[in-house]
C-alpha cells in the first residue's frame, strides 16, 4: 500500500494547487460528516453513525473532487478514529466493566493465540508468507494499524501488505452493515453482542461501530474488548518480528489513545467525571466517528482494489471464519 504522502492527487485541478486541494478535501469531509450526523439523528437514530457516513463517503468519492476527499480521508482517518475512541472513556459503565471481567482478558488472550496459530498453520498455505503474517497480526490486535506497523518491522512490500489491509477493511465494513440486522433479527444480549464485536471485528473503527448497533452497553463492551487488544499491539508485532525488541521500543509502540481512554474511564469509575460530561463526551465521539467513517468510505474502494484479488478474497474468507470462531468463544467463556 503506497505511502499517502507520495501519492499524487488525481484529476482535480484548483487554482491554488495542492494546498487548495487539501483545503477542498477537508471542507468536503466536514460537510459530509455534518450531513451524516443530520441523517443519523433525524432519520436513522437506531443505526450506527458509521452507516450513513460510509455511504456518503463512498458515493462522494466518485464525484468531481473525489480524489481530494479520498486524500483528506486517508490523512485524517486515524486522528478522528482515535479521538472518537478516547471520548468513549467517560461513558464507561461499571456494569459493563464487571461483565468483561477476567474472562474478557482470557478471551483476548485466546483470540491472539488463535490468530497467531491460524496465520502459521492456515494462512501461509494459501497466501504469500509475509501477507499471511501481516493478516495474522492484524487479526490479532488492531487491524490496519497493526498491519502498517508490522509492514515496516518485517520489511514487507506494498503488494504484500495491500491484500491484508483490504481484507480487514472489507470484512469490517461488512460487519458494520450486518450488525443492525443481527440486532433486529436475533436481539442478542448487548453484553454478549458487544463482546463479539470487540473480539471478532479487527479494525477499531468498525468494531466500535458494529457494537453500537446493540445499544450503549454493546458499544461499551465492544470498545473495551477492542482497545484491550489494541494495547497489546507492540507486544504482538515484536513477537512476529525478526529481531528482539527492547522494553523502550515496546513502550513506543503502545497506542497513546488507549491510555487516554483508560484514564478517562478510570476517572469516570472513581466518580470524578459526572453524567453530564459523559453525555457531552458521547456526543462529541459521534462527531469524530462521522468524520472517520466518511474518510473510510472515500478510501475503501481504492484500498480494497489495490492488490491481488485472489489474496483479498482468501484473506476475507479466512476473517469471516475467524469471526464465527470468536463468537463461539464468547458464548463458551462469557461474559
Amino acid at each position: 500500500m503506497a505511502d499517502p504522502e507520495s501519492e499524487p492527487l488525481e484529476e482535480v485541478r484548483l487554482p491554488a494547487g495542492r494546498a487548495a486541494l487539501r483545503t477542498f478535501g477537508a471542507v468536503a469531509l466536514a460537510a459530509l460528516g455534518a450531513v451524516a450526523l443530520l441523517l443519523h439523528y433525524r432519520l436513522l437514530p437506531n443505526l450506527s453513525i458509521a452507516i450513513p457516513a460510509l455511504l456518503l463517503g463512498g458515493v462522494a468519492v466518485s464525484l468531481p473532487g473525489g480524489a481530494a476527499l479520498r486524500e483528506s480521508g486517508r490523512r485524517s482517518y486515524g486522528f478522528w478514529l482515535q479521538a472518537g475512541a478516547v471520548l468513549l472513556g467517560p461513558s464507561i459503565d461499571p456494569a459493563a466493566l464487571s461483565a468483561m471481567g477476567l474472562q474478557g482478558l482470557l478471551l483476548v488472550g485466546l483470540k491472539i493465540a488463535l490468530a497467531y496459530v491460524g496465520a502459521r498453520l492456515v494462512l501461509r498455505r494459501f497466501l504469500p508468507p509475509l501477507t499471511a503474517r501481516l493478516l495474522g497480526i492484524g487479526n490479532s490486535v488492531c487491524g490496519v494499524s497493526a498491519i502498517l506497523l508490522a509492514k515496516t518491522r518485517l520489511g514487507a512490500t506494498d503488494a504484500e501488505a495491500t491484500p491484508a489491509v483490504g481484507a480487514i477493511l472489507s470484512v469490517g465494513t461488512l460487519a458494520v452493515f450486518l450488525a443492525p440486522l443481527v440486532a433486529f433479527g436475533l436481539q442478542p444480549a448487548p453484553y454478549v453482542a458487544g463482546a463479539v464485536c470487540g473480539l471478532a471485528v479487527d479494525n477499531t473503527a468498525e468494531a466500535i461501530a458494529a457494537g453500537s448497533a446493540f445499544g450503549p452497553i454493546g458499544l461499551q463492551m465492544a470498545s473495551m474488548f477492542k482497545l484491550t487488544r489494541n494495547a497489546l499491539l507492540g507486544l504482538v508485532v515484536a513477537l512476529s518480528g525478526r529481531e528482539a525488541r527492547s522494553l523502550g521500543e515496546l513502550i513506543r509502540d503502545f497506542p497513546p489513545f488507549v491510555a487516554l481512554y483508560a484514564l478517562l474511564a478510570g476517572l469516570r469509575l472513581l466518580g470524578l467525571l459526572g453524567p453530564g460530561l459523559a453525555a457531552w463526551s458521547g456526543d462529541l465521539s459521534q462527531v469524530a466517528f462521522a468524520l472517520a467513517f466518511v474518510g473510510v468510505g472515500a478510501m475503501l474502494r481504492q484500498e480494497v482494489s489495490g492488490g491481488s484479488l485472489r489474496d483479498l478474497l482468501l484473506g476475507s474468507g479466512y476473517l469471516v471464519v475467524t469471526m464465527a470462531v470468536n463468537a463461539g468463544l464468547v458464548l463458551l467463556v462469557g461474559p
